[in-house]
């Protein structure tokens, strides 16, 4: 712990497990006060323990928040501001995944992925970014996928949804790093998580799973992302496993 953050407020959507949970402890433990924001009540109740129990003087805010809902977005930034009075680093970390080939999707599948992955990144960067920009300070993190960055076999509705984020990024940068605000993308690759598993991408029985990331590996990347020097932005880190091949199928035998 560096405190490195000390005295900055961070946001974090879909906190309440895997990566962004991970990072909210990782941010609150370099001294960040903490805005936390899923559905489940329960788990950003038990969070908001964890960051109290850190005792490196965090606090935490947690306000339950269907991110795909413009009013939900708009009680959430008003809860977060009223609290903290601002936020100087967004990471949109929200996300669902379902596997699947365009004969077996739906357009329910389709809906509910490119809402949650992308219309929420949109609500909470437009919520957020504005006043980071009038400061001319702040950070607005990405939790992408390698799903973002190349086609995958059984992930098109995924894909898709990763890529329109991935632009939405490159996109924000342009208009982001002219206020000195920083963007940054965290692409990883295989995560131990329950996201695979809900996704239907993977079995909990799979040995190989030892062997893939874990949440707080991606964590920690955040903080990397969230304390860059003053003259310098880091706007995208690849991540993968030591034994995930950057291709899909590629070494398989």
């Amino acid at each position: 712990m560096t405190g490195k953050l000390t005295g900055k407020v961070a946001l974090i959507t879909g906190a309440s497990r895997g990566i962004g949970r991970a990072a909210a402890l990782a941010l609150a433990k370099e001294g960040a006060q903490v805005v936390v924001t899923a559905r489940t009540k329960a788990d950003l109740d038990t969070l908001v323990k964890e960051v109290k129990a850190l005792k490196t003087g965090a606090k935490a805010l947690a306000v339950p928040a269907d991110l795909r809902k413009e009013k939900d977005v708009d009680k959430l930034k008003a809860k977060a501001l009223a609290t903290f009075g601002q936020v100087d680093i967004l990471v949109n970390n929200a996300g669902v995944g379902k596997a699947g080939t365009i004969a077996t999707l739906t357009t329910e599948d389709y809906d509910w992925m490119m809402d949650t992955n992308m219309r929420s990144t949109w609500l909470c960067t437009k919520a957020f970014f504005p006043a980071m920009v009038e400061r001319q300070d702040g950070a607005v993190i990405f939790i992408g996928s390698v799903a973002g960055l190349m086609g995958i076999p059984g992930e098109a509705l995924y894909n898709a949804s990763k890529f329109a984020q991935m632009g939405f990024a490159q996109a924000l940068d342009y208009e982001a790093h002219q206020h000195n605000v920083r963007v940054s993308m965290i692409a990883p690759g295989g995560v131990h998580t329950h996201f695979g598993f809900e996704s239907g991408w993977r079995d909990p029985s799979d040995a190989k799973l030892k062997e893939f990331l874990d949440s707080e590996d991606v964590a920690d990347a955040v903080v990397f992302a969230a304390t860059q020097p003053p003259k310098g932005r880091i706007f995208m880190i690849g991540m993968r496993p030591m034994r995930e091949a950057l291709t899909p199928g590629a070494g398989k035998k």
